[in-house]
């Protein structure tokens, strides 16, 4: 084979080794939304979720699981309203997987399962403001920095 079509070759398998590369694993997360407050719509409680939503999906790894629907992570936002003035308390949960307990040296099977059916809190953030879709990406970018960073590191192996 001629140098130049071997270089081109080489080039070729080389520029297409990131699409066989394993896709990174998207991250599945339950959305709870509930707004309350003198001033409280259901108008209000739909845009603050759809807001939400839309900033989680513009991650581009994050799969928002349909209502109803269980996900291993769950991130429950509380607001309140009052005279066009919004706040937002926001709590990041997340069930530990088997894998996870023994990784941490969890191996006994009952304490186990106690531990597989609570909710873990892994961050809590307030914010407040009269514009809801800025709650909203000031809300998902704090997560994003936060509780879904770490989850995108790679789990410790056990030993």
């Amino acid at each position: 084979m001629p140098k130049h079509l071997a270089i081109a070759a080489s080039l070729l398998i080389v520029s297409m080794a990131p699409a066989r590369v394993h896709a990174a694993e998207r991250i599945k997360v339950a959305l709870e939304v509930q707004v309350e407050g003198p001033s409280a719509s259901d108008a209000a409680e739909a845009q603050l979720r759809d807001a939400v939503r839309r900033e989680l999906e513009a991650l581009g790894d994050i799969d928002v699981a349909p209502p109803g629907q269980a996900a291993g992570r769950v991130i429950r936002i509380l607001g309140a309203t009052a005279s066009g003035f919004y706040a937002a308390s926001v709590i990041v949960t997340e069930r530990y997987d088997r894998q996870t307990l023994m990784v941490l040296g969890i191996e006994d099977d009952d304490l186990a399962a106690t531990m597989m059916a609570l909710h873990i809190v892994n961050g809590h953030w307030v914010f407040a403001g009269s514009d809801l879709a800025d709650i909203a990406q000031r809300l998902v970018t704090s997560v994003n920095t936060g509780v879904l960073a770490k989850s995108r590191q790679p789990a410790p192996q056990a030993r």
